[in-house]
């Protein structure tokens, strides 16, 4: 990757978050320039201190001295002459006048540089703000298969450390970058008219520090590449360590987790400290060379001072000049070193984003389920495996329709694919006889409820988490949806009622608690289609008891698709459809399946522990997740 390719793409998320606050941002660029001015005028005072330190005449010996004219020589008597100064009584006073001009004007400039830094800190802190909000959206945005094959700690790494380390730069284009190039060119004018031969010492220090970026540049930017990485790895490897804990316990894994995550850190250290060597150690590299620059400058003057071709005046004004030109070429050089971290930030950023969603929205609107949902000839695959091939079925208005099978025949993977979180592979889905690739996918999904086998809650309270996703939601409809889940009266048990906050994923809550209020958050945007994926398999026989009698009764009457295991759950469903090696082998009411479907009538008989049929052949297959 080039550098021109990172800085394009770190110049252009600049452009899109920076748009928004233009006038600050040109104030600061106007700002920057005003302290660069305030920078230029400070040799406009030294150099009449010492002319009236050294005894040197006021005002120009040989008439007018035009801008064209201007050298270090004659800089001081230049300053009278725009003053209107020809004479000074008491030189010692006007020194002191002058002092003071130097201070007030390093005052002003420090001031103006500080209100620089504050107003750069907002803009950052707007545009990382406002970078953050849009990785985030984008993230959202995209396709339920992205985020199987991506770790959440890297994705949670990449919107805030990537975001944030992406607008670091800013202090440093406008402060630098910017202005760093005008006082170059000011002092270097200054320079070359007093001596051309001694402003070959200037220029060595520009070709130095270009070789010591040259050779830093690249590592800096690769390795602060690797950090952003395992940063992200860290993240993942804690957050999955702490949602997992029960499982850590239970297998006493604490001392593997803790080894684990010891070698993770002795991997970050490593890259940290070989970024560091390279970020870091430019620094006394740079620093030597000023050095050298340096001592190279005072050599130079020294002879030109001693064969008479320079006074003593434009000596020191000459080294202050020259050490000051020095100095913002090696502000620029470190400067374009810092910019390689966030050009590795910008670029990892740039990744994501360039992620386009396989799912992409429609642009018509759906606001009600009036006839009928059909699969026809839909075939789906995770890129490896075909999961369903050729399914044909319909899901009537009204109906309860269940998806039984053994594990892995695609069971869920239908009920995702009727919430539209994957788009078929062939064959198409229509819903009322509209396909659902010309849907908006928000307007569609307000159609659904899903309650899943894993009551998945939020660090909120009771109340938030059944509102949760719906907008206008009342109190009334809360409380409403928690009665008709059966909660409303455990709810009002908890020490806060509804304000209760029930800990992360529900922690604080019973199997049973939080399963109940999944089902409210279902219900509590009246769906008109209703999808229960393994609902009560993961709670205990009483849990289950409650929560498959709050099913019953919110079912009836209602479109519903059940993914079940446990046949007792669907046993009254108007339409069973039984899938084997991805496709459907059958559909009918459970009666009608014991004939019809040999896969059917044997789940049937292992559940409910009826004696296998001698010779019965084993028709089901595969046992991974449905």
């Amino acid at each position: 990757m080039t550098v021109g390719r990172d800085l394009a793409r770190f110049l252009a998320l600049l452009r899109r978050y920076l748009a928004p606050h233009w006038p600050a941002v040109a104030l600061l660029v106007v700002s920057s320039f005003v302290a660069s001015a305030l920078a230029a005028v400070l040799p406009l005072l030294m150099a009449p201190i010492l002319d009236l330190a050294l005894g040197r005449p006021i005002g120009p010996k040989d008439g007018a001295i035009g801008l064209g004219g201007v050298t270090l020589e004659n800089l001081g008597a230049a300053v009278f002459q725009w003053l209107g100064v020809q004479s000074v009584d008491d030189r010692l006073r006007a020194i002191a006048y002058l002092c003071v001009a130097y201070v007030g004007i390093g005052a002003v400039r420090a001031l103006v540089e500080f209100a620089n830094y504050l107003l750069a800190l907002w803009i950052r802190v707007r545009a990382a703000a406002d970078m953050q909000i849009h990785v985030f959206q984008h993230l959202l945005g995209l396709s339920l298969r992205f985020f199987t094959r991506a770790r959440t700690g890297e994705l949670v790494s990449r919107v805030d450390n990537d975001t944030r380390a992406a607008t670091y730069g800013l202090e440093t284009i406008v402060g630098t970058l910017l202005t760093a190039p005008a006082l170059i060119v000011l002092y270097g004018w200054l320079l070359v008219r007093t001596s051309p031969r001694l402003v070959a010492a200037a220029a060595g220090a520009a070709v130095l520090h270009w070789v010591v970026t040259r050779a830093v540049r690249g590592p800096i930017r690769r390795l602060a590449t690797d950090q952003f990485a395992i940063v992200g790895e860290r993240a993942a490897r804690l957050q999955e360590a702490i949602l997992s804990i029960r499982v850590v316990k239970s297998l006493g894994a604490e001392a593997l987790e803790v080894r684990r995550l010891r070698d993770l850190l002795d991997r970050i250290f490593r890259v940290n400290m070989r970024f560091g060597i390279y970020k870091h150690g430019e620094e006394p590299a740079r620093a030597l060379v000023g050095y050298a620059v340096e001592a190279g400058l005072l050599l130079l003057a020294a002879w030109e001072l001693l064969s008479g071709r320079l006074g003593v005046p434009t000596f020191f004004l000459f080294l202050w000049v020259g050490r000051a030109a020095v100095q913002q070429v090696g502000l620029l050089s470190g400067a374009y070193t810092s910019m390689q971290t966030t050009l590795a930030a910008a670029g990892r950023v740039s990744d994501l984003l360039a992620e386009v969603p396989e799912v992409r929205d429609g642009g018509e609107t759906v606001t009600a389920f009036t006839d009928r949902l059909v699969f026809r000839n839909v075939s789906f695959d995770y890129g490896d495996e075909r999961v369903l091939d050729h399914v044909d079925v319909e899901i009537v208005r009204g109906e309860m329709v269940a998806l039984v099978g053994p594990s892995g025949v695609g069971k869920s993977t239908l009920a995702d694919l009727a919430l539209r979180l994957y788009d078929p592979v062939e064959g198409a889905i229509t819903i009322d006889g509209r396909d659902l690739r010309t849907l908006r996918q928000a307007d569609y999904r307000r159609l659904f409820g899903v309650v899943s086998q894993e009551a998945l809650l939020f660090n909120a309270s009771v109340r938030d988490n059944i509102a949760y996703g719906r907008d206008g939601i009342t109190t009334a409809d809360v409380e409403r949806a928690a009665r008709i889940a059966n909660a409303h009266d455990f709810i009002l048990e908890l020490p806060q009622g509804y304000d209760t906050v029930v800990g992360d994923r529900g922690v604080r809550l019973s199997g049973g608690q939080r399963q109940r209020l999944a089902i409210a958050r279902a219900l509590v945007g009246r769906p008109q289609i209703l999808v229960l994926d393994e609902a009560t398999s993961s709670l205990d026989s009483e849990s289950e008891r409650l929560v498959q009698q709050t099913l019953d009764r919110v079912v009836e009457g209602m479109t519903s698709i059940a993914i079940a295991h446990r046949l007792s759950t669907v046993l009254s469903a108007d339409k069973i459809v039984v899938l084997n090696r991805g496709r459907v082998e059958a559909i009918g009411t459970h009666a009608e399946l014991l004939t019809l479907s040999e896969t059917y009538a044997r789940l049937y008989r292992l559940q409910f522990a009826e004696p296998e049929p001698a010779g019965a052949g084993v028709t089901a297959s595969g046992t991974g997740g449905a």
